[in-house]
């Protein structure tokens, strides 16, 4: 008796993430059939993400990690700081839609515009749900935030960012820009390694922080199931996106003209949170929040090489 007890917990949180998971199936064809037939929505796009990035990448980063030793996390109050995590998505997500925005009114040319903006992000994503955590729950930022650089670890990093940059290569539009440039070599030798930092802190330490580190752990936590809270965090992570594309198409890149409402929800859970999965199972399995900025800047690094430049003033 005490051995099925003892076993339960995991038993259940394995039937919490398959049922999550099927969950989010049902929701995402539901969603991508509901959108092609109202809008007539090209199917492609999302169908590729999801097989690509959505299930591809979440195989090998599972195949990667397989005798990877995940660093120590503990939760010290599960739901309770679930509570918290999840109430500061309203304000984040209504900072991102529209407190943006007049940034660019008060600090309106670049770089300094590029620079505000970064230090606003880190401020309401990292620093002040940081100082939450402390101050309420008792976490050091190490205990928050734990890395690594052992060798299991650095062997997955390096593995999945040589998929990402092939995947980039050959898939995105990022390459052939950079050769439509034609930049000088010197120019590639800087820029590059300058880009990687600059998205390491924009997008990696940003998102990965908030959606991983601290939402994506403590649902974990609380569902007791890894599955289940990468599945939800994904979903989540896709959903806060929705204002921004329906009031920002450009956040899309594609063709999504003056999309409405439902539209961009529906975007949103059939394109950009799929492609999250990936680094959901890589937080999962290692823990390493220098790993997941890594490998989330590397993955963003191609299509943003000129825009980041450009927005620094690097480049004309």
């Amino acid at each position: 008796m005490a051995a099925t007890q003892a076993m339960k917990p995991h038993a259940d949180g394995h039937h919490t993430g398959i049922t999550l998971l099927a969950s989010y199936l049902g929701l995402y064809l539901a969603t991508l059939w509901a959108m092609h037939r109202a809008a007539n929505f090209d199917i492609v796009e999302p169908l590729l993400v999801l097989t690509i990035l959505g299930v591809g990448f979440s195989l090998t980063a599972w195949f990667f990690t397989l005798r990877a030793v995940p660093l120590h996390y503990r939760v010290f109050s599960p739901r309770r700081e679930l509570a918290a995590v999840t109430a500061w998505l309203v304000p984040m997500v209504a900072f991102v839609t529209w407190g943006l925005g007049p940034l660019r009114r008060y600090v309106p040319s670049d770089p300094a515009h590029a620079v505000a903006v970064l230090a606003a992000k880190l401020l309401v994503f990292v620093i002040f749900p940081a100082i939450v955590m402390r101050a309420a729950f008792g976490y050091s930022l190490w205990q928050l935030a734990p890395s690594s650089v052992q060798r299991r670890h650095l062997f997955a990093a390096l593995g999945i960012s040589a998929l990402l940059l092939a995947f980039q290569a050959v898939l995105g539009r990022g390459l052939r820009d950079i050769a439509g440039a034609h930049l000088p070599a010197t120019t590639l030798l800087w820029g590059l390694p300058l880009t990687f930092v600059w998205l390491a802190l924009e997008a990696g330490v940003v998102e990965e922080f908030f959606f991983r580190v601290l939402l994506q752990t403590r649902l974990s936590a609380a569902l007791k199931s890894e599955l289940g809270a990468v599945v939800l965090m994904s979903l989540i992570f896709g959903l806060a996106h929705a204002p921004g594309i329906y009031l920002r198409t450009s956040l899309t890149q594609e063709g999504l003209r003056n999309p409405s409402l439902l539209m961009a929800v529906g975007y949103s859970i059939v394109v950009v949170s799929a492609a999250g999965f990936f680094l959901g199972v890589l937080w999962a399995r290692t823990r390493n929040f220098a790993l997941v900025v890594a490998v989330h800047a590397m993955g963003d690094l191609l299509p943003n090489l000129l825009p980041t430049l450009r927005s620094l003033r690097l480049l004309p």
